[in-house]
């Protein structure tokens, strides 16, 4: 029985081991079939290549284009205001707004006029007809102390209507181009454009000036609840002004008096001047300048020794040499302000940032 035991288990072990045998041939005959690579594949990154960016003519293009429908859509915004269509002028500033443009920096204040303008003519729509409604009859009174209560009420209406009505004012809208004058009313400055002033109902006079300058004027009639319009374009007007030269002061005249005879002169009288004297006399007068002056990023009025010499870029001339101040405003306010050295019998270009 032991036997049988022993034989049993060398029989297995010895299938296990050649089954083990068996298995380590095939895999080892596999192997060299499929050679394996000496090295694994790599994955290389692919260089990204950067986007170009698009040509710079490209780019001025497209901001020059914006720019002019910017400008037209002002313009056709204006003339909306001025045809009292309201709705539509608001589109039109709107539309200005959301391109990024502001031509000549005044789209807030003409955005804001004209929804004010829009507001007032919905209200105003909406209450006519709520005043053309009849009021409700009422029924007859009955008693005597309701009749002498009817009668009182209808005796007071009655006086109401008979006395005069107070005359109700209008609005007077007025705009330029460039934006930034003074308006004047009646010969009194009440505003700068773009302005929307409350009138009362006639004839006003109406001045835009710059400085001590009045560019235009013209009588407006404005009616009972009503908007009268302005606008007027004053470019042509300011243009000359800058390029406009300062007149020379004359020169000083040196005047050499004849000397007397001999006989006649006096022992007080002084000599005749030299000829050199009166030559470096001439030549002392009054030195001039040239100022050229440019504003890229900032648009305004350019001021030279307080004096108004326009938009840039500008070109004053005959400045008398040395110091002169400079100034940039925007709607009245001092935006820049510089000290500029004129140099005689030259031109000075002057850049402001």
């Amino acid at each position: 029985m032991k036997n049988q035991k022993t034989w049993v288990a060398v029989i297995l072990l010895g299938t296990v081991a050649v089954n083990t045998g068996a298995y380590l041939v095939v895999r080892s005959r596999r192997a060299a079939q499929s050679p394996v690579p000496s090295e694994l594949p790599v994955a290389r990154p692919v260089p990204s290549t950067p986007a170009s960016p698009p040509p710079a003519g490209v780019v001025a293009a497209s901001d020059e284009a914006k720019a002019g429908l910017a400008r037209a859509r002002r313009a056709s915004g204006l003339a909306a205001l001025e045809d009292r269509d309201y709705a539509r002028a608001v589109e039109e500033f709107t539309a200005v707004i959301d391109l990024g443009q502001d031509p000549l920096g005044d789209m807030g204040d003409l955005l804001r006029i004209a929804t004010d303008l829009r507001s007032r003519e919905q209200a105003r729509a909406a209450k006519a007809p709520a005043q053309r409604e009849s009021p409700p009859s009422k029924p007859a009174p009955r008693t005597r102390a309701a009749r002498l209560a009817a009668a009182r009420a209808q005796a007071r209406e009655q006086q109401q209507a008979a006395e005069p009505e107070v005359a109700r004012g209008g609005l007077l809208l007025v705009t330029s181009t460039p934006p930034g004058l003074v308006v004047l009313v009646d010969g009194r400055a009440v505003d700068m454009t773009p302005a929307r002033l409350p009138v009362s109902a006639g004839s006003h006079r109406v001045v835009l000036a710059q400085g001590d300058r009045h560019l235009y004027s013209e009588t407006v009639e404005v009616d009972e609840d009503a908007v009268r319009s302005l606008n007027r374009d004053l470019t042509a007007e300011l243009a000359p002004a800058a390029a406009r030269p300062t007149p020379p002061a004359p020169a000083p005249v040196v005047t050499t008096a004849t000397a007397p005879a001999p006989t006649a002169r006096s022992p007080e009288a002084a000599p005749p001047p030299e000829p050199s004297v009166a030559k470096a006399a001439v030549a002392q007068g009054p030195r001039l300048g040239d100022l050229e002056v440019s504003s890229p990023g900032l648009y305004g009025e350019v001021w030279i020794n307080n004096r108004p010499y326009g938009f840039p870029p500008v070109s004053a001339l005959a400045l008398p040499a040395g110091p002169a101040r400079l100034e940039v405003r925007v709607n009245g306010e001092v935006k820049r302000r510089m000290t500029v050295e004129v140099e005689p019998g030259r031109s000075t270009r002057v850049r402001v940032r």
